[in-house]
């Protein structure tokens, strides 16, 4: 069962232009809010309110330099979705590993 942290990560990354702004922050660059802005078709504001989403899912941090809000990725934004993932991932190679062990001694599945 989800938690609320990868709840709301997958509803943080159900957005595209979010999705795009978390590729652009992967990058590793730390980008100021009109930087982000100019990269979409979008306002400053409506920028800003898909980074409280990335932030509210803890994917995106972001920090004041004087008036200009900075963002970056979040160090192991992922980690929450990558351990939910690693069981799913463990089930299927479970049971890859047993249909494998059923063909080689001639079995049916």
């Amino acid at each position: 069962m989800p938690n609320r942290s990868i709840d709301q990560t997958f509803a943080a990354l159900s957005d595209p232009t979010r999705r795009h702004i978390v590729e652009l922050l992967a990058e590793g660059n730390a980008l100021r809010v009109g930087d982000l802005a100019a990269r979409f078709e979008s306002s400053r504001q409506a920028v800003t309110k898909h980074l409280d989403i990335l932030c509210d899912a803890q994917l995106v941090t972001t920090q004041w330099q004087g008036r200009e809000r900075i963002s970056r990725m979040a160090p192991d934004a992922f980690a929450a979705l990558r351990d939910w993932m690693e069981h799913y991932d463990r089930f299927w190679s479970e049971k890859l590993e047993s249909l494998k062990q059923l063909i080689e001694r001639g079995e049916q599945p």
